[in-house]
């Protein structure tokens, strides 16, 4: 059992970034595709890396493909299962990232793409979501009372 959550308790974004690594771009582009037609992402880009890895306990370099697929929080456990059941490597590297912004008109694309039935994503019509009861620094805080003695009531 690994010590580290496969949920993430923080993540609040209204998208995901999933990354994989793929030995080929062949293999990448039939995983890309595969996902997108699946409607798990809505955009996967495909960009050649060099990697250096541990692997049997001998450092590794390698020419890989990295895939970032754009998708939808709801989508990230499927896309998951997914890319390990087409993946060609023993342990592929899956990883999420949340995105806590994105423009707004990205966010409606993402959304329609992905499930055109359901209501729009929350976006706020480009002002700040008022937070009330969050917590705040100390900064924030109301001074305490500077001139005169308390009254009792």
């Amino acid at each position: 059992m690994s010590p580290y959550p496969m949920d993430p308790v923080d993540a609040v974004g209204p998208m995901r970034i999933v990354l994989c690594a793929f030995p080929t771009d062949a293999s990448a582009a039939r995983a890309s595709r595969g996902a997108v037609e699946a409607r798990l992402a809505a955009c996967a880009q495909r960009v050649p890396v060099e990697s250096s890895y541990w692997w049997h306990g001998k450092l590794e370099d390698a020419s890989e493909v990295l895939v970032l697929f754009k998708t939808a929080p709801k989508r990230v456990g499927g896309l998951f299962r997914f890319l390990a059941a087409h993946h060609p490597y023993q342990v592929p590297e899956i990883v999420e990232i949340d995105v806590p912004r994105a423009h707004a008109p990205y966010l409606r694309y993402l959304s329609d793409t992905l499930d055109p039935d359901a209501p729009p994503p929350p976006l706020g019509g480009g002002r700040s979501p008022i937070r009330r009861g969050s917590p705040r620094g100390r900064a924030a805080r109301r001074p305490g009372r500077t001139r005169g003695r308390r009254r009792p009531r």
